[in-house]
């Protein structure tokens, strides 16, 4: 097991690959980190990469302090920028879902020579307006302490595997209430999103409820493209990577050859 120490934090990590540039793996708000394998986007992704997964505060092996400035996006780049020193990555591209993006997002903005090139899947540069009712709710039921009924509400579509359920549910109820919480309150890139000078894809589709914020920043970002899938798959709470490969890897592709 791989371990970095970080603000006196714990987190865990896994590495696949073994040539080519890093990639930076960072998962959603509760899913498990082995969600890249059972999903098939390390198989696919360690011809080309060195994987670096990351299993962020609270959640699997990693620490789950009840104190909320361990959770802030901010404290979360530092996870990273400690776990990249101690993998001696300079930079990465960086792959992020959900909470991942936004981590990515900020990241981009804070640390511009750490992140080569940012893969946004499932989130926004905006703060969540379009989902804040729904995320209360969210965020409410995680406070009630009822993992399970959580689960069956909020990610019934998820495709979760038996064994990532039980991970999630042998995990601390206040530590994911407190990490959804500092999502929700993220604020955004706002108007330093035009000066943002990461190349950045964004995934959405028709049927997301942020697909307008995410075709908008899209346009906005100096060096961003976006794409509009027909639909949203999941698999082991990731979006499908039947959906996503062949365009992250078209992505990179030309991203490495600049």
């Amino acid at each position: 097991m791989s371990v970095v120490v970080s603000n006196k934090q714990k987190i865990h990590y896994e590495l696949a690959g073994d040539k080519g540039p890093w990639m930076l793996l960072h998962p959603p708000h509760m899913i498990p980190m082995s969600a890249w394998r059972e999903s098939g986007y390390v198989k696919q992704l360690e011809e080309d990469f060195r994987l670096v997964m990351i299993e962020p505060l609270g959640q699997g092996l990693s620490d789950s302090p009840v104190d909320a400035s361990h959770y802030t996006i901010a404290s979360r780049i530092r996870h990273i920028l400690d776990m990249l020193r101690e993998v001696q990555a300079d930079y990465t591209f960086f792959l992020g879902v959900g909470l991942g993006a936004q981590v990515g997002f900020q990241m981009s903005k804070e640390f511009p020579r750490r992140i080569r090139s940012l893969i946004s899947v499932g989130a926004q540069p905006y703060q969540e307006l379009e989902e804040a009712k729904y995320s209360q709710e969210k965020l409410n039921q995680l406070r009630s302490g009822n993992l399970r009924s959580y689960l069956q509400q909020w990610h019934s579509l998820d495709h979760l595997s038996a064994n990532q359920e039980e991970l999630i549910l042998q995990g601390n109820t206040k530590a994911y209430a407190l990490g959804l919480e500092a999502s929700i309150n993220w604020e955004g890139l706002g108007d330093d999103l035009t000066s943002l000078g990461t190349t950045t894809l964004l995934f959405t589709a028709k049927a997301e409820p942020r697909f307008l914020s995410v075709r908008d920043a899209g346009k906005r970002l100096r060096y961003g493209r976006y794409v509009i899938l027909p639909k949203v798959l999941h698999s082991h709470g990731l979006w499908s990577s039947e959906l996503i490969m062949k365009h992250l890897l078209e992505f990179t592709r030309r991203d490495r050859s600049n």
